[in-house]
């Protein structure tokens, strides 16, 4: 082989992996925003809800619950939402969880109850593009070996690492021919609803300002002989008097902004009626004060721009001139992650959540979506064992013959490293050469240094060429050398026949032998990964979905 290349000495910096092009990226999920308080104060309040809001025709915006999306608890999975009346839907029956392992006290059978599956959406994850070339690059640098699932895990990390594709199911056998029913979108933040009426409601709640300047001025009060005024039972807020030309759209704006959850016709039962002039004062003294609502839209040469007075004519206007800016339907949606921040709670979020925690359990779909990205990034991925663990790297893996020649020093590191298996990086200097971290204020010497300068030098170049496989933990691995004809076998099936060894115990040191070093920071910039025999024999390799295309 090529003595020459061991020669080099490296530069001061070997052997460190330079992460300030990923800022943030870390192999293990972590979670940048914590549990809000609940949203309404009521018990369970947490759980999934449909938004009941999204039906009501002339919903005006206003506050709504603004909570980010988050990791479902660990103590148990998102429950199912409630119906579009607030009602709970029927409770499981325990033979749904036969075989479930049991929990519980005395008299009671309670069951397991994994994530939330939804019986109408299916949801899948993909690596949102520039945090995934950010992955990639950083990978590629190091030149070190990562599991599969760590990469995936790292992508579900944080909402604004991936995008979501959310689809209906498939209808059930008994209607196989039924046309399938489309998604609504939001076209400007492109979430997904079930019908029309919702996706056009969330648009105009948080971008009304894309397609009407507002303002507040002052007009005429409504004229009529009032004698009466509505109001509501559970907030208080004058609604208007019964005979008023407007009084059914306002009823209808106050239910969609301030109880969207509660049924319509039991807000109606709530309606109180007063009989007092000076209520019916404060609600002229109302009325006086309107949003006007000023198009942003194309307008005819040498005309004004049109005015509303009304959140209900707006949007009517809003409909009738640019609905494909507002709302489309498509047979699934693709969304980036970070938009789960504002999404509204719904069956389609609680499927999200579902499946994102069962992805965080076992991420198996969104490792096998990151495969064929990888490969196509023309990196090596392969497994340790027929029912190993993948795993994925940067430089193709070299096998040994055997009667290969290596330099002394390359040839004396690799058998250390195949005699001592999964041995860290960062012990080296003490485990094959002998020499122990200096003291606080004391030095090696310079035949010292020249040692450990020339056998990371060595190191470097093993890696780099694929003889040894370095791990995210630094833990190093150096297969035996093979005949030629196994050599070409497992080159080409990209599966090799045994897994990694255990890491062996290291003994306790005598008295008189000074205690090994701990890895400094820079001997692995990277939070250790999981230990690859965690999850050996886990794994199973299926054909990657292709990402689908919106229409």
């Amino acid at each position: 082989m090529d003595d020459d290349a061991s020669k080099e000495n490296p530069t001061a910096d070997f052997n460190k992996i330079d992460l300030s092009q990923l800022q943030g990226f870390s192999f293990g999920t972590q979670w940048t925003k914590d549990k809000d308080a609940a949203f309404d104060g009521r018990e369970n309040a947490d759980r999934p809800h449909r938004d009941g809001r999204a039906g009501a025709p002339g919903s005006a915006p206003d506050r709504r619950d603004r909570r980010a999306f988050r990791k479902p608890a660990g103590e148990g999975p998102p429950g199912p939402p409630r119906d579009a009346q607030g009602d709970r839907p029927p409770r499981r029956d325990a033979g749904e969880y036969a075989g479930a392992p049991r929990r519980g006290g005395t008299g009671m059978d309670r069951y397991e109850r994994g994530p939330y599956e939804s019986p109408y959406f299916d949801a899948a994850f993909f690596p949102e593009d520039a945090s995934f070339n950010a992955l990639v690059k950083t990978i590629r640098t190091s030149a070190r070996t990562i599991e599969l699932f760590e990469i995936a895990r790292t992508v579900l990390g944080k909402p604004d690492r991936f995008v979501v594709v959310v689809s209906r199911k498939p209808r059930s056998a008994a209607a196989p021919d039924a046309p399938p029913q489309p998604l609504y979108i939001s076209v400007p933040d492109g979430i997904p609803f079930e019908s029309e009426d919702a996706a056009v409601a969330h648009a105009l709640e948080l971008f009304v300002g894309n397609y009407f300047d507002q303002a507040e001025v002052e007009v005429e009060p409504p004229k009529g002989n009032f004698l009466v005024i509505n109001k509501c039972g559970i907030t208080g807020e004058l609604l208007g008097p019964p005979n008023y030309h407007r009084y059914n759209q306002l009823v209808q704006q106050h239910h969609a902004a301030k109880l969207p959850r509660m049924p319509f016709e039991a807000f109606r039962a709530r309606i109180e009626t007063v009989r007092d002039p000076e209520v019916v004062s404060r609600w002229l003294e109302k009325m006086k004060k309107v949003i006007r609502y000023t198009w942003k839209g194309p307008v005819a040469e040498g005309q004004a721009a049109l005015a509303f007075d009304g959140f209900e004519e707006a949007r009517q206007h809003l409909l009738t001139q640019a609905r494909d800016t507002v709302v489309k339907a498509a047979s699934n949606a693709r969304f980036h992650g970070k938009a789960l921040e504002t999404m509204p709670r719904t069956e389609i979020l609680a499927a999200i959540e579902g499946a994102y925690e069962r992805q965080l359990r076992f991420p198996l779909d969104t490792a096998n979506q990151l495969r064929g990205r990888l490969r196509r990034e023309h990196f090596t991925i392969f497994k340790k064992g027929s029912k190993g663990v993948s795993y994925v790297c940067a430089v193709k893996r070299k096998f040994r013959v055997p009667g290969q020649v290596f330099s002394e020093s390359i040839g004396n590191l690799i058998s250390f490293i195949e005699a001592q298996p999964l041995v860290k990086a960062g012990d080296l200097a003490l485990k094959m050469l002998g020499i122990a971290a200096p003291a606080e204020g004391a030095s090696v010497t310079q035949e010292q240094r020249e040692r450990m300068l020339r056998m990371q030098g060595d190191l470097i170049w093993l890696v780099r060429e694929g003889y040894v496989t370095e791990f995210i933990d630094g833990g190093l691995y150096a297969p035996a050398a093979m005949v030629e004809a196994r050599k070409k076998e497992v080159e080409a099936e990209e599966v090799d026949p045994e897994n990694f060894p255990e890491a062996p115990q290291a003994p306790e040191p005598a008295a008189s032998e000074p205690a090994p070093r701990e890895p400094a920071a820079s001997d692995a910039t990277v939070p250790e990964a999981a230990a690859p025999a965690a999850v050996a024999g886990a794994e199973s390799e299926v054909p990657p979905p292709t990402e689908p295309s919106v229409a």
